[in-house]
């Protein structure tokens, strides 16, 4: 219970009135056009219950989007009604379109738990079109997050409860098998070439609860967000066209 008069520390909210912390909707309103996206067919990869799919089927002609878990899909069909908006239950490494359907395939935080990301890539490019584009996001190996690699899954999940102060937290394996530039670049080559890269800060969730991890977070960030050391950043986007 927190005291009168007292509030509850939010660290999300003190990086903000710093002027350095963008969350990721935020960043990624300011970083995609939407009115680019008007003839547009899009897959997003991975999309969960499809709550990110809601909101951009506005702003395009078609948004499909596909997961492996079906208590998500199934929630997603139930919450989320749009005539342009279509729920598929699959795996990304082996994905039920045919070839050559898509403008864009987006995915954002999931290519950490593929055990075989080659085949995510080798399947996004049978299904775009030419020209089509394939967006990733996804956290950064090379950046402090790379000591969790050798965490064991079991700890990691106790470790996020407790920062969290929750039962609730993303319990999807991790085996960052594709989670740096260089081993994108890797398997996507002489199929895509990379036409846009980002790396950044933000979404720090898990431990916004805790002062002193805010404000080594904001230390890290401000001696880091320079050319010379933004590859130490937590998370990159990463846009590739098909050749």
């Amino acid at each position: 219970m927190v005291e009168k008069g007292k509030e509850k520390f939010d660290g999300i909210e003190w990086l903000k009135r710093k002027g350095v912390y963008v969350g990721w909707k935020d960043w990624q309103e300011r970083k995609i056009d939407l009115t680019a996206l008007k003839n547009m067919v899009v897959l997003n990869a991975g999309c969960g219950s499809g709550t990110e799919s809601y909101h951009f089927h506005p702003f395009v002609k078609k948004i499909y989007t596909i997961d492996i878990n079906e208590k998500d899909i199934r929630e997603g069909k139930e919450k989320y009604k749009a005539e342009n908006l279509f729920f598929e239950v699959g795996d990304i490494e082996q994905m039920p379109f045919k070839d050559s359907t898509f403008d864009i395939i987006y995915t954002r935080w999931v290519v950490e738990h593929l055990k075989n990301p080659s085949r995510f890539i080798d399947e996004s490019y049978r299904i775009l079109k030419k020209g089509g584009i394939l967006m990733i996001c996804t956290s950064n190996i090379k950046s402090s997050l790379g000591f969790s690699m050798i965490i064991p899954h079991s700890l990691k999940l106790k470790i996020l409860k407790i920062l969290h102060k929750c039962d609730d937290v993303a319990h999807y394996k991790c085996y960052y098998r594709a989670n740096s530039i260089q081993k994108l670049d890797k398997l996507c080559k002489d199929k895509f070439k990379r036409i846009y890269l980002e790396r950044f800060d933000g979404e720090i969730t898990y431990c916004r609860n805790f002062k002193i991890l805010t404000y080594l977070w904001f230390l890290k960030h401000k001696l880091t967000n320079n050319k010379l050391l933004n590859w130490t950043h937590a998370h990159f986007f990463v846009e590739y066209e098909k050749t």
